[in-house]
């Protein structure tokens, strides 16, 4: 009797041995040798991605940056307000806001800033459509989601740089403000200047959809299209200027954006001219809207600066939780044409 329990019982240690090696000691090899290579990309990415899970599970702050085109425009104090409102009231995380003050290269060091600062994310308000491409590479390559708000970088969604491109609808916005110049012309004869910045493509899509309304009136006649010698406040009223010395019968003045709009009304008011000239923008800021209830600008197709900075933002959330964004990568926020009309709702 007790040869046959030992018996057995070396039979069962026998039959455990066999068991652990089939599930232990054969299988890692056979995966180590199946395993796919991994770039230095995807190596980063997949870091950051446990990093922002492990942040999440641990309830442990994250940190998103933005970077907004010109800090001293009303329309950015706005953006800047709908980027906390997500940031920091929704998630209670911390919020970084630097300003690319206008420039291309300063837009650049702010998003190396950032990169430096280990972000876990990044809403970007572009103040150039090329410059930051390829430092973007560079953000992509460490992992860190970007998406893209209020300028229409010139990528594509294949590349993979950005999750979204949330912009307003701006040549609508062009063509409500040429609409109202044509009615407002009712068949008289207008000559028109417009004032354009090849580099903000955003501002080109408002200008094209203007020019392209307008193109069937014969009455609205185009006296000078063209930009100031740079994207600044002191430019731009430089060009409206020399428009205001050179032309004698300008009769409307539509501009890419409210800042540029209100130095045409400054050269006008300074040269006496302003009275029965139309002047136009795109915007709708704060300003703008003071001085459509003065008399002076004629309107304003109104952006909502405030809704592309949350659409953005939760796009970078729901790829940081592990989620997957569930609308087009083209996001177009509509703008209200304001005028003397219904400027009390905008003040």
């Amino acid at each position: 009797m007790k040869k046959l329990v030992v018996l057995s019982l070396a039979l069962l240690i026998v039959f455990a041995t066999l068991l652990t090696g089939c599930s232990g000691a054969e299988q890692p090899a056979a995966q180590e040798s199946e395993a796919p290579s991994v770039s230095a990309e995807e190596t980063a990415t997949s870091e950051k991605e446990t990093e922002t899970s492990a942040a999440v599970e641990s309830g442990e702050k994250r940190t998103i940056g933005t970077v907004v085109l010109d800090g001293t425009n009303p329309h950015c104090t706005l953006f800047e307000e709908g980027f906390r409102s997500i940031v920091e009231d929704k998630y209670g995380d911390e919020a970084i806001v630097l300003d690319a003050v206008g420039d291309p290269e300063t837009l650049i060091n702010c998003i190396s800033d950032l990169m430096s600062q280990q972000v876990d994310g990044i809403v970007l308000e572009a103040c150039d459509d090329e410059a930051p491409i390829a430092i973007l590479k560079e953000v992509k390559a460490m992992g860190i989601p970007v998406a893209a708000a209020d300028m229409y970088l010139q990528t594509t969604e294949d590349e993979g740089l950005v999750l979204s491109q949330t912009i307003s609808q701006n040549y609508e916005a062009g063509v409500a403000v040429a609409e109202d110049l044509i009615k407002r012309a009712d068949s008289k004869e207008m000559n028109v200047c417009i004032m354009e910045m090849k580099q903000n493509s955003s501002g080109m899509m408002r200008v094209n959809g203007f020019v392209d309304t307008i193109a069937g009136h014969d009455n609205i006649k185009i006296l000078e299209q063209s930009q100031p010698s740079a994207d600044s406040v002191e430019a731009k009223l430089e060009l409206a200027e020399i428009w205001v010395q050179k032309y004698d019968n300008i009769d409307a003045i539509f501009a890419y954006h409210d800042v540029v709009s209100l130095a045409a009304v400054q050269a006008l008011k300074a040269a006496n001219m302003l009275d029965g000239v139309l002047v136009y923008g795109v915007d709708g800021s704060p300003d703008a809207m003071t001085s459509i209830k003065n008399g002076e600008m004629t309107g304003t197709s109104k952006q909502q600066p405030d809704q592309m900075a949350i659409s953005s933002a939760e796009d970078v959330y729901t790829v940081l939780n592990g989620g997957t964004i569930d609308h087009e990568w083209e996001v177009y926020i509509p703008t209200i044409f304001v005028d003397a009309s219904n400027v009390d709702e905008y003040l």
